[in-house]
């Protein structure tokens, strides 16, 4: 009982070696509110967590041939992953409109599932302030599905 107790007292939690883990990917994104004009356009995002549950990500977000589109960066938290097959990240965002040329904060969520090997598929929803003025400020809402490379 005394080697039981001893072993315990000892004992150190085991932590599994976290890579850094993260994905690319592009695809097409509808904008549900303040589209100004058409609602269908694409989007690119990359994110990157070194090690951790917490990382970052750059994206452009809502852009075709005739908008230029949001480009922001932000904060990633992973909230929840069956890895590698199902990951669920929480991302809070801060850039810009290049359309209106105004600041913007937001966030989302996106989950990806990882169809075969890296290959996988992503759904992002998400909501973005657009600040230009009292008349101009609008709420981006929008939601994507992407082709993504997942590692």
């Amino acid at each position: 009982m005394k080697l039981v107790v001893a072993a315990l007292l000892v004992a150190t939690p085991a932590w599994a070696d976290r890579p850094v883990h993260g994905s690319i990917g592009g695809g097409g994104s509808l904008l549900l509110s303040g589209a100004q004009g058409d609602r269908t356009r694409f989007e690119l995002e990359l994110d990157l967590q070194p090690k951790s549950k917490f990382g970052g990500l750059l994206a452009w977000r809502a852009f075709d041939d005739e908008h230029d589109g949001m480009v922001m960066a932000g904060l990633v938290y992973e909230a929840g992953a069956a890895r590698p097959r199902l990951v669920v990240n929480l991302h809070a965002d801060a850039g810009a409109d290049l359309d209106q040329t105004a600041p913007l904060v937001g966030g989302g969520a996106r989950t990806t599932l990882t169809l075969w090997k890296v290959i996988g598929v992503a759904f992002d929803g998400g909501a973005y302030l657009v600040i230009d003025g009292v008349d101009e400020t609008r709420l981006v809402i929008a939601t994507s599905a992407s082709l993504v490379a997942r590692w």
